[in-house]
């Protein structure tokens, strides 16, 4: 699905060319921007509630177009990741929050109301199971949706997750060194570069930055790139799952 919304090079280069014009101040080229992705941001909006959104009715809309300005202010593209692919996150992550807002607002407002009618307690719990039931789905399917995102970018390394999940580092202390060295790699401009542009671990450069063995850097490449491509993407769950390291 994230594929097929996903622009083609030129069209990428262009969207670059532009985001970098707003990024120094440019208002009316940003609401060009928007307008032309309106299709595109109820596209990503709809996918979030299962429904048809109206772009002049719905809230949700609103929340993901200023979602979508907020991508485009924070968006890089040495990175790695495409405009729409990173802005198609970050429009799901803040639509899912205003939704969890809104349905604790209901739920709330319905509990005031029970203290008065107390025949309405099971009208309650049958809003709070339903909204429960509700965002598990939606955060289930963000989730997968970060999946995707990732296992798309680390395709572009011709890597495989369960490559990543085979090569990780059984030992905690070991997986904090990689995390250390994924957060140097980060850090260091041409280090970095190189990644990005020639699709591999710059072992060579790596070594006068850290105390390793080749081969050691060598047996867990896999693995230092993809905590790169977590550290560096707009991904909520997975790096939770890295939170003790990070």
């Amino acid at each position: 699905m994230l594929k097929r919304l996903l622009a083609k090079p030129k069209q990428n280069d262009d969207i670059n060319a532009t985001i970098k014009l707003i990024q120094t101040g440019n208002d009316e080229a940003e609401n060009d921007l928007i307008n032309q992705y309106i299709p595109f941001i109820r596209k990503v909006t709809a996918s979030v509630c299962k429904r048809y959104i109206d772009p002049n009715i719905d809230d949700e809309f609103s929340i993901a177009m200023i979602a979508f300005s907020e991508a485009i202010n924070k968006y890089h593209p040495e990175k790695g990741s495409s405009f729409l692919s990173f802005s198609s996150l970050v429009m799901k992550r803040r639509v899912i929050d205003y939704i969890r807002m809104e349905q604790r607002k209901k739920t709330f407002l319905s509990l005031d109301y029970k203290e008065e009618d107390m025949e309405n307690v099971e009208n309650v719990a049958e809003i709070s199971a339903s909204f429960k039931d509700y965002y598990q789905e939606i955060e289930s399917e963000h989730r997968r949706e970060e999946i995707r995102h990732f296992q798309e970018r680390l395709s572009s390394f011709e890597i495989q997750i369960t490559e990543v999940a085979d090569q990780c580092p059984k030992h905690l202390d070991a997986r904090k060194n990689m995390v250390e060295i994924s957060k140097i790699i980060i850090e260091n401009e041409v280090l970095l570069k190189i990644l990005m542009q020639k699709k591999r671990l710059p072992v060579k450069q790596l070594m006068s930055y850290i105390s390793m063995s080749r081969k050691t850097l060598e047996r867990n490449r896999k693995y230092i790139i993809a905590l790169v491509i977590v550290m560096m993407e707009d991904y909520q769950y997975l790096k939770d799952y890295l939170r003790e390291w990070l």
